[in-house]
């Protein structure tokens, strides 16, 4: 009997790698297991994957974003309604067993399917949800109702690190759940990119470090603290912007500005881990504007650890632990003084620590698709 599981997410699969990496594994489990998704057309920056082995996608186009001449407020409820509205009927039409809800935004609408046609439901929390970066206080407070009215509906819940799994715990309830690590999928040959790249494409001289900050550009994640510290005239280290996002440009112009401060475009996920390995160190500097940053495990710091190059990472207490755990650089606190002394601690390295990737199975995305692989198995 076929198993159909079905994907929902208010982002754009093609561009999201946490929810294609989970999806590609549930397919990859046997061929009775069928895969899809339903996301919405994003306009944005970011690379998207075009090879979707035996995983069916679906994009819709919410129409209501472009009404303009409405307020913000209303504007984003006539989307959520047509995001509801449409995405149902899509999913009907798939007639899912697992429904696999990524974030709160359509964990109303995962519901209305459990009830409709009698699914399982996991729901797949990536942050802290109601107490992240960019939320309201009002909507915050609508986000944590929205969790605990929904909360008995839910089959397994699927967290991104300790802290958050045990906020859950001691403010919802108890679930089945699993920490799932948002750690990059390694391919041997992956690549053609050299241990160098960075260094030449930005003609950065072999006696100055790379420090290379890797993510969004945005608000929050210590970017203007960095560039306090990199336009310091005694530090001699270059500084690299890999991704997209609001600041991008402004970045830009401070880049041309300052020799030793770069922007580079996004680049598509399978080649981040490549690209990471030219640099020297990583910048995993999140700043705590929300309960969420200050519990987060990020993409970005798995990325560095696995393109074996030390990390200068915010000292909160899930990051601290796995950086000091595995050995992966130094923790500071979020304010220009710290990171300063930091980056300068590193500069007078004449070798910098070497991080072995072969000591980092349990922190590898094959260590997390087997726990995945043993949620779906004890739910189904």
């Amino acid at each position: 009997m076929a198993i159909n599981v079905l994907y929902l997410t208010h982002t754009d699969i093609h561009s999201d790698s946490r929810i294609l990496k989970e999806m590609q594994c549930i397919a990859n489990m046997g061929d009775k297991y069928k895969v899809s998704g339903i996301g919405v057309i994003q306009e944005e920056g970011a690379s998207r994957a075009d090879n979707l082995e035996r995983l069916d996608v679906h994009s819709i186009i919410l129409r209501t974003r472009r009404w303009r001449f409405l307020p913000r407020v209303l504007r984003h409820s006539c989307s959520l309604v047509e995001l509801t509205v449409k995405m149902f009927y899509k999913a009907v039409k798939l007639k899912p067993s697992v429904v696999h809800c990524n974030d709160t935004l359509v964990l109303p609408l995962g519901v209305m399917i459990k009830l409709f046609l009698g699914t399982k439901l996991i729901y797949d929390a990536h942050e802290l949800e109601s107490n992240r970066n960019g939320l309201t206080k009002m909507l915050g407070k609508m986000t944590l109702f929205t969790e605990k009215i929904l909360w008995r509906f839910v089959d397994a819940l699927i967290v991104v690190s300790p802290s958050i799994q045990k906020w859950y715990t001691q403010n919802i309830g108890e679930k089945v759940s699993e920490i799932i690590l948002n750690s990059p999928v390694l391919e041997q040959n992956a690549s053609t990119i050299d241990g160098s790249y960075l260094r030449e494409y930005f003609s950065i001289p072999n006696g100055s470090k790379i420090f290379l900050y890797i993510g969004i550009l945005g608000r929050g994640r210590g970017i203007e603290l960095i560039n306090e510290v990199f336009t310091k005239g005694d530090v001699s280290s270059h500084l690299v912007f890999l991704g997209f996002g609001e600041l991008k440009e402004s970045l830009i112009e401070l880049s041309n500005k300052h020799f030793n401060i770069h922007v580079h475009d996004a680049v598509p996920h399978e080649e981040v881990v490549s690209v990471a390995k030219s640099a020297d160190v990583g910048l995993c500097l999140i700043q705590n504007v929300s309960l969420s940053d200050y519990y987060c495990l990020p993409n970005k710091l798995f990325e560095y650890c696995f393109s074996e190059i030390p990390v200068l990472a915010s000292n909160f207490p899930d990051i601290s632990t796995v950086v000091n755990q595995y050995s992966l650089g130094k923790c500071c606190e979020l304010d220009s003084d710290s990171i300063y002394h930091a980056i300068k601690a590193f500069e007078e390295m004449d070798t910098l620590p070497k991080i072995d990737a072969n000591a980092l199975y349990e922190l590898s995305w094959e260590a997390q698709e087997k726990k995945l692989v043993k949620l779906y198995e004890q739910l189904i």
